[in-house]
């Protein structure tokens, strides 16, 4: 069985669901900690041809606290906000309808953290793709997740879910070793995506990277579907 554990993002990019098609079971990694200026409650829409960054208001954020602690700051006024800044910058976009829709359906619950927020926009992504992937969270596991390095944290999950395979994110070559992962029956990847590359407005430059709300602006499943499989793994 293949996984992959990663930090919950919101709607986050293309990549991301790149991971969590590739893998049976994917693990949002709740338990952990914070970490400002992440991804964790920002990403980027797309603004007169420019990346336009949204940012989520928490309660308290601080490193020194888990994931799956922060509480949302005054999400109702926001989510309005949000809406219309989607409206405002998408409306002429093919898809509009039916995401924005969806997206009303999707907010139509009153969330209090963070992590909930961030994991369910993965999943509901996720389920509206029909992707088959199982979801779980690090902190329904029962794992001894204090005082261990990072490598440990992975290993102790994929052996409580019973993954023999385990892919992470490129930029995790330099935390990982393949070897040692391989000493304990554990095959590891990492996974890197191609260069994707679809219309957004007419006559513009192609602005990369933004949240997978933009991809599904300007494409339907079945296009996004193959975008997921424009990736490498070694």
């Amino acid at each position: 069985m293949t996984a992959a554990i990663m930090q919950p993002y919101l709607f986050p990019y293309l990549g991301y669901y790149q991971l969590v098609s590739a893998v049976d079971t994917f693990v949002f990694f709740d338990d952990v900690n914070y970490i400002n200026k992440g991804w964790i409650n920002r990403n980027q829409l797309l603004h007169q041809n420019k990346p336009l960054g949204f940012t989520v208001p928490l309660l308290n954020a601080s490193q020194n606290r888990k994931i799956n602690e922060i509480q949302l700051s005054d999400f109702p006024a926001w989510r309005k906000q949000f809406l219309k800044t989607l409206e405002m910058n998408y409306k002429r976009a093919p898809f509009f309808n039916v995401v924005f829709k969806w997206l009303g359906d999707f907010f139509s619950k009153d969330f209090e953290y963070i992590s909930d927020l961030a994991c369910e926009s993965v999943k509901a992504v996720s389920g509206m793709l029909r992707l088959p992937t199982q979801f779980k969270k690090s902190s329904s596991l029962s794992y001894k997740n204090n005082n261990q390095g990072g490598s440990q944290k992975i290993v102790e999950i994929c052996k409580i879910i019973g993954a023999d395979k385990y892919i992470n994110a490129k930029n995790g070559r330099e935390l990982y070793d393949k070897q040692q992962f391989h000493s304990l029956n554990i095959e590891l990847n990492f996974i890197g995506m191609n260069e994707v590359l679809y219309p957004q407005f007419a006559n513009q430059e192609f602005v990369p990277n933004l949240s997978i709300l933009d991809v599904m602006m300007f494409n339907d499943s079945k296009q996004i579907n193959h975008f997921l499989t424009q990736y490498s793994l070694n």
